[in-house]
């Protein structure tokens, strides 16, 4: 379950800075325009390429294949935005990223899944939100009302994500430690 709502999030936030009015009224000249692309396409990819291995740990040429072309989708929607050296910057990174995110997923122990896959996510929020405050701090300061305002829905939207995210994962962590306790009665009726 949490790698669905992990996936489904990483995806939703992706759309939502490629459509994003403060990323679109940057200027895509600056440097920091440059590396936008490459950290949330690494961050991104990062934790799909993780997720699709989780899902498939025993076939690793699938996983990572898979994992590149989601992440090039995704990748590709982030450096829009900045044109041509956005989507080269994110495309690089994402495709090094799923892969090594791929084979995170195939290496993990199942009691060390759900602890990465949240460790994917706060790293993945993290970065996108230091991106948007950055990029709505770089814009003009004349609405400051309005600026606080979106610093405060962009917040509190992080800490609902990290603590929904948090949450699905204990009680996943939970469940199954609760069915690895539960002894095995075989009846042996011959």
């Amino acid at each position: 379950m949490i790698n669905w709502i992990s996936l489904l999030m990483v995806i939703a936030y992706s759309i939502y800075f490629s459509t994003s009015r403060s990323v679109r009224e940057h200027n895509s000249n600056s440097s920091l325009a440059k590396c936008i692309p490459m950290l949330l396409g690494m961050t991104s990819s990062v934790t799909i390429g993780l997720i699709i291995a989780i899902w498939i740990p025993h076939l690793l040429a699938i996983s990572t294949i898979a994992s590149i072309m989601l992440s090039a989708i995704i990748a590709f929607l982030i450096g829009r935005v900045f044109g041509i050296n956005g989507i080269i910057e994110a495309q690089s990174s994402s495709f090094m990223g799923a892969m090594m995110g791929a084979m995170l997923g195939v290496m993990l122990s199942t009691e060390e899944v759900v602890t990465m896959v949240i460790a994917a996510d706060v790293i993945y929020l993290i970065s996108l939100l230091a991106i948007l405050l950055l990029l709505m701090n770089g814009k003009e300061q004349k609405p400051q009302k309005k600026l606080n305002s979106k610093v405060i829905i962009y917040s509190t939207v992080f800490i609902l994500s990290l603590t929904f995210i948090s949450t699905i994962g204990v009680l996943q962590s939970l469940s199954k430690a609760e069915v690895e306790d539960t002894p095995n009665v075989h009846n042996h009726s011959h």
